[in-house]
């Protein structure tokens, strides 16, 4: 049985994360993908918690890097979003 408390929590954490990210020229979505391929290969390694036995990978960590990806997608800040006009 798949546990949704860290799928959530993760989630959510992941997408506050993801809102504060800032694009410029050091993080653009080439390096987001990069980051976000990274992340599931470290969910992989990182395993299931003990007794869960449903799949290979941390569905907590994997929906935090999945949140951090769609939040910065979706509602990332802008390059110039702190500088007066």
């Amino acid at each position: 049985m798949i546990s949704w408390g860290p799928i959530i929590v993760g989630l959510i954490f992941g997408l506050v994360v993801g809102f504060s990210f800032r694009k410029n020229e050091y993080f653009n979505y080439s390096s987001l993908l990069f980051m976000f391929i990274f992340l599931l290969i470290i969910s992989c390694l990182e395993g299931e918690f003990p007794f869960y036995e449903n799949l290979p990978i941390s569905l907590g960590f994997f929906s935090a890097s999945l949140g951090l990806v769609i939040g910065k997608l979706l509602f990332g800040r802008k390059e110039n979003s702190n500088k007066n006009s």
